[in-house]
């Protein structure tokens, strides 16, 4: 188990550096200590939360894809429809004619041709084109609105998402707090009855490793808390998720 840590460990430190486009020989220290949740109270942090993003689901940028899409596709099916219509076209022709006898333009006498034109068409017999260039045309748009209904209710989905992640990681925020004072206070009670001869080293261990993993949680809570509060607030600018509270469900049973 040690040696599996060390490895999640380095290679955490690995992709930070990866992040922060340091060399990989680089050495890196990190300031902050495991118990240090000063940043979850920040008044930065606070700020985050009152200005949290839109949820509304009409301000996601793929919902407003999806929605440029639609209106794309009815054109479509207006151009279809409009070959049906007859075509009036009026077209002007106007040049000099010249017939030198010699082969040279100069000192010829032009003459002035002006051509116009006005032609009436009328689609009598297409074999069915139009009509199967009308129905494709409406079945892409019946797929672009169905595509767009779709994004919406993963839109809705994603926003409730991130509102329940808040509060849960919230909930969790704040549980962590009492765990670690409990297990701090009972590692010092079971320091100082080791000291008196009252308790077994065994007993003080087991007590210490409780106390490193509350705060480890303790840790990690932050951690959830902070990435919740920031996704909600930058929520309109990033991509829908598939299966997002699959996965939140699927990540803290593996805790």
């Amino acid at each position: 188990m040690v040696i599996q840590r060390r490895a999640d460990r380095d290679l955490a430190y690995v992709r930070l550096r990866q992040l922060l486009e340091i060399p990989l020989g680089e050495p890196l220290a990190l300031t902050t200590d495991l118990g240090d949740t000063t940043l979850v109270a920040a008044p930065q942090m606070d700020q985050v939360v009152t200005l949290a993003g839109d949820t509304g689901t009409d301000r996601r940028v793929p919902v407003l894809q999806a929605v440029e899409a639609v209106t794309s596709q009815q054109g479509q099916v207006r151009v279809a429809r409009a070959q049906r219509y007859p075509q009036l076209t009026l077209s002007s022709d106007f040049a000099d004619l010249a017939f030198p006898s010699n082969g040279s333009p100069l000192g010829t006498d032009y003459i002035a041709d002006w051509n116009v034109s006005v032609a009436l068409s009328l689609p009598l017999f297409t074999g069915g084109r139009i009509r199967g260039e009308v129905e494709a045309a409406r079945a892409n748009m019946e797929q672009a609105e169905l595509r767009l209904k779709q994004t919406r209710e993963r839109a809705e989905l994603d926003a409730r998402s991130a509102q329940l992640q808040l509060e849960s990681a919230l909930a969790a925020w704040e549980a962590s707090g009492g765990t670690e004072q409990q297990a701090s206070r009972a590692y010092q009670i079971a320091e100082l009855r080791y000291r008196e001869g009252l308790s077994t080293q065994t007993e003080l261990n087991d007590l210490r490793i409780q106390l490193a993993q509350a705060q480890s949680t303790r840790a990690r809570a932050a951690r959830d808390l902070q990435l919740a509060r920031i996704r909600l607030t930058l929520l309109p600018s990033l991509p829908l998720q598939s299966g997002t509270a699959e996965t939140s469900m699927e990540g803290r049973g593996s805790r």
